[in-house]
């Protein structure tokens, strides 16, 4: 009976399944030193961060690769002040591929029209020769 009421409540319960493993952990400590990176214009690490065969799908719709995406950074094109994930959960499709979700809050100055933007994200990251590597960005705006 015990085993049955679990299920219901596990089956009823909103959200999705949180897997908090040592391995999510790794994860959202990296992303979290992504962030830092970001804000603070730590390009360099920034991009130690990223895969070769980023795409970064931005709440605009607009798609980045990882050499567009630095460079619009580095260019000054576009300057993020700040950063901040909350709900965030993370998934294993397999070891080496986590999946984040959540929402966030955002700003950013871009081509000089500086912009608060909340959004709901996906972020891919994989592991690449132990390290692990953000694979994909895409976001979409929510209501503020």
């Amino acid at each position: 009976m015990r085993l049955i009421l679990l299920l219901i409540a596990a089956t009823l319960a909103p959200g999705f399944p949180q897997q908090r493993t040592p391995a999510a952990d790794e994860v959202l400590k990296r992303e979290q030193q992504r962030v830092d990176s970001l804000v603070r214009g730590k390009l360099d690490d920034l991009a130690a961060m990223l895969s070769p065969t980023l795409t970064y799908t931005h709440s605009s719709a607009t798609l980045d690769t990882k050499e567009t995406f630095v460079e619009s950074l580095r260019s000054g094109q576009t300057v993020y002040k700040s950063l901040s994930h909350r709900d965030v959960l993370v998934r294993f499709p397999t070891p080496e591929v986590a999946i984040l979700n959540g929402l966030s809050d955002v700003d950013v100055v871009v081509g000089g029209q500086a912009q608060h933007v909340p959004l709901r994200f996906t972020i891919v990251y994989v592991r690449k020769n132990g390290v692990w590597l953000m694979e994909a960005w895409h976001s979409a705006r929510r209501p503020a």
